[in-house]
């Protein structure tokens, strides 16, 4: 049996937001969006999380991410965009040729912190999601996905980011799709638009 990816990977949950921003509960690399956001660290390390398994399903991107970092082009503040010449269905699924209508991937690598070892820094991830603000049109970003920058592993509250991501995501005029932590179950109070772009729902 080899599976339909847009109909047997459905996320668990999924909510809209505003028109072009949605809430979604689970596995980012089953995304449908064009771009992939990666969060990591400005050492090459890709140890944890999203960033271990881009590392192993797409070696590709973690030689060119190393080379960013020994070349200090990757900086806090400062994401970059990989434009990948393969779907990313392809390396999903076991027989790729059945696969019809898939597109091509991109993968924007977010650092959210300088160190490894470090927390997230927060201030540093908004000065990324203002550098996106300005630059994804120029990019040729179409529709994006992003997981919970700097929640988890970071070490980072969704209390804090949540509000953060959408504010700057929701400026966007192209569809995204925000991924929640995975590590622990996030309050319904804070999935409101109250809570996370003051708005009534």
């Amino acid at each position: 049996i080899i599976p339909e990816p847009n109909t047997f990977f459905q996320p668990l949950w999924k909510k809209r937001l505003t028109p072009n921003l949605f809430l979604v509960n689970g596995d980012m690399f089953f995304s449908n969006m064009q771009t992939l956001t990666i969060s990591v660290n400005c050492k090459g390390v890709m140890g944890k999380g999203l960033a271990s398994r881009t590392k192993y399903q797409f070696p590709e991107v973690y030689v060119q991410y190393q080379d960013l970092c020994r070349r200090r082009t990757l900086r806090m503040g400062n994401p970059y965009l990989l434009k990948l010449e393969f779907p990313l269905n392809q390396r999903l699924a076991d027989e790729p040729q059945s696969l019809n209508n898939i597109e091509r991937k991109w993968f924007l690598l977010f650092p959210t912190k300088n160190h490894w070892r470090e927390k997230s820094d927060i201030n540093g991830i908004e000065q990324g999601l203002q550098w996106l603000q300005r630059n994804y049109r120029e990019l040729g970003i179409k529709s994006l996905a992003s997981p919970a920058l700097g929640c988890g592993l970071g070490k980072l509250s969704w209390k804090d980011v949540g509000p953060m991501l959408c504010k700057y995501l929701s400026a966007l005029d192209i569809n995204v799709v925000i991924y929640l932590p995975r590590e622990k179950e996030t309050p319904e109070e804070q999935l409101t638009s109250q809570f996370l772009l003051g708005q009534n729902e």
